[in-house]
């Protein structure tokens, strides 16, 4: 056989194995919660209050890809507290953007804030974000609104914070937002079998897990 073909095929074949490491290796990371404490990772909330879903700016200085991923809790005691929206992959000394959720309906999101890991949602906030499409305005808005019910009760105030901005930011009435407000909780009665009136049982129900000041999010 020609050594010149014998050595072609040894740099193709050497090239596929080098290129599908790197491509495994920046699919996989640490999760968020195990690299965050060394305090290479800095997150920033990107958008203004009314924007759904939300914008985060995640830096990784670290020398491990991230991985974050639906559910992770980012809080703030100025700004607004968002949930991750997306799995994604962070690789080293990168910078990228992840869509988040927001939690509470009576804050309002500042750009340029530094947010905080604090665990992960409930498992019935997880379930609404995988039901939902971060790239389609009315499927995203609905689960902003479930999830809103699901952090702050089925009675939350949509006459403050968030829900005031998205009004505004998307040009609505409020009562488009109510219609919104009652889709959304039948959705939640639905996907959950429950009827609307026992959503808040549901919400002190769901299992929550602790964040690392050891708080729980709802």
């Amino acid at each position: 056989m020609n050594m010149r073909l014998v050595f072609s095929i040894f740099l193709i074949v050497l090239f596929a194995i080098g290129f599908g490491f790197i491509s495994y290796s920046q699919s996989t990371g640490k999760p968020l919660n195990e690299v965050y404490s060394t305090g290479n990772i800095v997150i920033t909330q990107n958008t203004s209050a009314g924007t759904v879903p939300h914008i985060i700016n995640i830096v990784n200085n670290g020398q491990d890809h991230v991985k974050v991923e639906v559910g992770d809790v980012l809080i703030s005691q100025s700004s607004q507290d968002l949930v991750i929206a997306e799995n994604k992959t962070i690789n080293k000394n990168t910078t990228n953007t992840v869509f988040a959720y927001c939690l509470d309906p009576s804050k309002r999101a500042i750009p340029s804030v530094i947010l905080k890991f604090n665990g992960t949602s409930t498992n019935a906030i997880k379930q609404t974000i995988m039901c939902s499409n971060i790239n389609d305005i009315n499927s995203s808005t609905n689960a902003q609104a479930q999830i809103w019910i699901l952090k702050a009760g089925v009675d939350f105030n949509i006459y403050t914070g968030e829900p005031v901005a998205m009004v505004e930011l998307q040009k609505i009435n409020y009562t488009t937002l109510r219609q919104i407000v009652s889709d959304a909780k039948t959705a939640i009665a639905t996907r959950f079998n429950i009827n609307v009136n026992s959503i808040d049982e549901l919400n002190q129900n769901n299992t929550s897990n602790t964040g690392i000041d050891g708080l729980i999010i709802g």
